[in-house]
This record gives C-alpha cells, structure tokens and sequence, in this order.
C-alpha cells in the first residue's frame, strides 16, 4: 500500500522531521502539523487515510483531539496513532478511552510505527472505512440500499411507517430487510412488532468488536422475516451508542441486508447524520397539522444545506386524524405536492397495541396498507435507480 495521506501532529520538529521523512520514503503523503487545532483543521479540510499524533501539545493535546475526531461523523472512521512519552497505564488507557486504534510510546521504534500504519490502513481498506469512505456517495457503494425515515417531532407516524414499509418489503420474501431504530431512548420499533431483543445497540457499543457475530446478537427475527436491531433497552443506556458503533453496525447490515430500513430520531445529531450520509433515500414524515409542517420544512431546508440530492427525498403524509389540512393546502405549503398521502386509519392504532404490522394484519383498512405497499414499492425503486449503472 503506498500514496495514502498521513497527518502528523507533533510539536517538536526534530520528530516531525525525522517521521515525515521516514513515511515518505515508504510512499506515504506526509503532512505535518505542531498542534492538536492546527491538525484539527487540516483534517477537517483534507481528511486523511490516518492519524499520528503526539499527547503533549499546545492549544490541544492528542487527547482532545482524538476525542474531536471521534465525535464527528465526517472524521469518526479514520485511524488513529497516539505517540507519547507518557507510558503510564492511566495514560495508555485514556488514549485508548478517547478512541486510539494504536498507543506507541516514545522513543519511538521506526519499524514499529511502518508496521502499526500498514495494519491499520489495510484494516480500513477491508472494512470500507476511513477518509476516502467517508467522501463516497452512497449510491457508489456496494451492498444493501439504506432508507432512512426522518420527522421533525414525534406523533406522525414515523415509526410506524418504517415498520409497515420494511414488512411490505418482505412479503415477498424475495428482499432480506433489517428495520435499525435510531431513536435511542424511547424507541418503539420492538413494541410495534412485539419483540423482545436480547441486545441492542448499546450492548454492542460494549463489545471489544462489531463483527457478523456480534450483531447477530443484537438482532431479533420477527416472523415476516424482517430483523430489527434497537437502540437501547434503558434510556440512560442511550449514551453508550456512539457514532462509530452505528457506523459499524450499518456496514453489517448492509453486507447481510438488501435494504436496511433505518427510523430516525427527530434531531439532527451526528447519528442521525451517519446514517443518512449512507443513505440512498430520506423519506420526511409529516402530519397535517401546522406544527408538522413547519418541522418538517425545516428538515427540508437541512437536507438541501446537506446537499442531500433533492430527487432523493420523498416527502410523506401520513394523515393521523380525520382532521387537519387539504393535501392542495400542504402542496401550497412546500410547494411541492407530497409523494405519497397515506390515508387516516384507526386500524393503524389498534395494529400498534397489538404489536402486529397493519400490513399483515387480516380484515384491517385496505386501503391504507395498500397505500404502504406502494410506498414499499416506490422507496425500492428510487433507492435502486440511484444504484443502477449509467
């Protein structure tokens, strides 16, 4: 492996000199900073294929900055090498703690470092992680589709949609779907398919490793044959998910998954962004009521700010009581039409309390489970043409 971009950030340049010099010789593009800000910047303008970085220095330590790091999703997959010449198992385990891939104490051995670079950058490489991932389209990249539902506040039927569309996908069985609930502290995914998840998101964020296995475990089967992966089991577990950990585990899920059905919270937290910069479609949910509609224009503006392309999005309105605004009334509003109008249905409520999807439930409102048929349909479609090769 050579040509991949390496930042350094030490304060003493004897060591900047001496490393940069060394890695250069090896192939590597080399850049070199004095301080834990300075490489902060750079990164966040040029992200590179990793990160060595020195503990002690001015403005911001190699702690701070590695925590920095970890806390943006644009920079949370890039590997991180913390040198120091403090070797105190307090001080390794800190590193570590702050997300450190590698902790290699000073003086440093020059083959130690070739050698704690090439596994890492080839580490990366296999599991599609690092800078040039994160600059990746979603529709550039192989494996299941990811379908992202977002809503501005709580009572539209979000939830409830995502959980339809992913057992409407299924029906089939021609599609493997896993439904992951982002909603982290009151998620209610698992209630409205009436499961009982062994583990969650939060128990993964604990295990030393994401692996197939692992998310196995944290996986429950509902009899349509959708998986379904929670957030947390306890909302004061909810903290313990970080942005790495849903990373890690969408990169699963797509490998084992044809589409990945993701219920986001109603912010626009870094999670929340990690997965939608995987995602080929965001369908904005919203009711009609002027509250919704003003949050969910919102959403709209974000997602034009993310450059999110607008082709992309499909705008739902789920219409949760008989009352509310005229769809002509709503198209007037975003001056858009809505892409899909699913009809009110009290069956819809009493689907939830049984904890049994309206679409696979018997004798319930036709009308409305056809309507989320369709959208099953046309989220499949739009997330496929985004794939399809030119």
């Amino acid at each position: 492996m050579a040509g991949e971009k390496i930042l350094f950030a030490d304060d003493e340049e004897q060591i900047r000199k001496l490393l940069s010099t060394f890695l250069t010789r090896r192939g590597y593009e080399v850049r070199t900073v004095t301080d834990g800000l300075e490489a902060l910047r750079a990164i966040r303008e040029d992200p590179p294929h990793l990160v060595i970085s020195d503990v002690n220095m001015p403005n911001m330590n190699g702690f701070e900055l590695t925590r920095r790091l970890r806390e943006d999703r644009k920079t949370s997959r890039i590997p991180i090498i913390i040198l120091s010449a403090r070797k105190h198992a307090d001080d390794v385990l800190e590193g570590y703690a702050k997300g450190a891939d590698e902790y290699i104490p000073k003086p440093v051995e020059m083959s130690i470092i070739a050698a704690k670079v090439e596994t890492l950058l080839r580490r990366t490489a296999l599991s599609g992680g690092g800078a040039t991932a994160a600059g990746t389209a979603a529709g550039d990249r192989r494996g299941g589709l990811v379908i992202t539902f977002l809503r501005g506040k709580g009572g539209v039927g979000a939830t409830s949609l995502a959980v339809n569309t992913a057992v409407a996908l299924t029906s089939s069985r021609t599609y493997r779907v896993t439904l992951l609930d982002l909603n982290l502290e009151f998620g209610n995914a698992a209630m409205l398919m009436d499961l009982r998840p062994a583990a969650t998101l939060a128990d993964l964020a604990e295990m030393p490793e994401i692996d197939d296995k692992a998310v196995e475990i944290a996986t429950a089967h509902h009899a349509s044959g959708v998986d379904l992966v929670s957030g947390a089991d306890l909302p004061q577990r909810a903290e313990l998910v970080t942005i790495a950990t849903v990373q890690k585990t969408l990169d699963r899920l797509r490998a084992s998954s044809d589409y990945v059905i993701v219920d986001a919270p109603p912010t626009f937290s870094q999670i929340a962004l990690a997965a939608l910069d995987a995602s080929e479609v965001a369908c904005v949910v919203t009711a009609p009521h002027l509250a919704s509609l003003r949050a969910t224009a919102d959403i709209l503006d974000v997602l034009v700010k993310l450059q999110f392309p607008r082709d992309r999005v499909l705008l739902l309105l789920d219409r949760t009581s008989q009352r509310g605004l005229e769809n002509d009334e709503i198209g007037a509003f975003f001056k858009r039409r809505p892409d899909v109008v699913v009809p009110y249905a009290p069956a819809f409520d009493d689907a939830a309390d049984a904890g049994q999807p309206l679409v696979t439930t018997v004798g319930t409102d036709m009308a409305a489970a056809a309507v989320i048929r369709e959208l099953a349909a046309k989220v499949a479609n739009l997330a496929r043409s985004r794939t399809a090769p030119a």
